[in-house]
């Protein structure tokens, strides 16, 4: 079941690009006010528990607690590396480099949580990769797209640490308190930013929609996920999303994707299975 968890979040988020299309505003506002819907969303979900007190008691007061509050912070650096690598290079670019994220978690697990690297991870990493280079036709960089290529796989680099800490504090605390507490965080970050910012009436209804399944069922489900997943693992899932997306974008958007993607997608979700069949690894 984790398994299944992990691949209907990034399923979910898959949807993101569509929204924010619909959307059209700057990225620090729709964080903003999406964390700020999923925080109160998960208040009452909390509330009506009636499990505020025994969340609180599950906090360690410990190095967990650090690692707790550093997830929000590689969330944001996560996001805004991803959106300059968007603003300074092409798609294809800063997709291809986000997604190094899988390469660097398969490095560093083994470091912070001891987990063993299998071949047939790194073959799905490998095969993965591949898929990803014919959906987005390789990587081509200008002179002046080497700034957005290097935010790139910063972005890889700051979503494999957010996998590594979700994966080491997962089993420590309960999932809505982890989700509350980066939800909390990023609007207390944001704030400053956002306060003379107006929201058009037409982004309310999306935004409410983001707060509620992408930053509220999306994350609780994940950070379940990971109660059973490894951390590699999760990352090579990962790679779902870029499937997801062109699907979604076939179906609501009308982009027709070429041939190659359509191979791309084909290998992608051939590693998926590889991940979910591997033996005495299903969750």
């Amino acid at each position: 079941m984790g398994y299944l968890k992990i691949i209907s979040a990034i399923l979910i988020w898959s949807s993101l690009g569509i929204f924010v299309r619909k959307i059209s505003m700057p990225a620090g506002v729709i964080i903003f006010y999406t964390a700020a819907v999923a925080g109160l969303c998960q208040l009452i979900l909390l509330s009506m528990a009636g499990s505020r007190k025994e969340a609180l008691k599950t906090f360690k007061w410990d190095r967990s607690i650090f690692l707790l509050l550093l997830i929000p912070v590689c969330f944001l650096a996560n996001t805004y590396l991803f959106y300059f690598a968007f603003a300074h290079t092409t798609i294809a670019n800063a997709v291809i480099t986000h997604y190094t994220a899988p390469i660097f978690v398969a490095v560093m697990a083994p470091v912070f949580l001891k987990e063993r690297i299998l071949l047939a991870t790194w073959l799905a990493i490998l095969l993965s990769s591949a898929g990803l280079w014919l959906m987005l036709g390789g990587i081509s960089v200008a002179g002046s797209e080497w700034n957005g290529v290097i935010a790139g796989i910063s972005s890889g680099l700051t979503y494999a640490f957010l996998i590594l800490l979700i994966r080491g504090i997962a089993s420590k605390y309960p999932e809505l308190l982890i989700v509350i507490v980066q939800n909390i965080v990023v609007c207390l970050l944001l704030l400053p930013f956002i306060i003379n910012e107006p929201v058009a009436d037409r982004a309310l209804p999306y935004l409410i929609i983001m707060g509620v399944v992408h930053s509220t069922i999306a994350p609780l489900l994940y950070v379940q996920g990971f109660k059973s997943v490894r951390a590699s693992d999760a990352a090579i899932l990962g790679y779902f999303e870029p499937v997801g997306a062109i699907l979604l974008a076939l179906i609501f958007l009308h982009e027709n994707p070429p041939v190659k993607a359509l191979l791309g997608g084909v290998l992608i979700l051939f590693s998926g299975v590889m991940i979910l069949r591997k033996k005495g690894r299903v969750n």
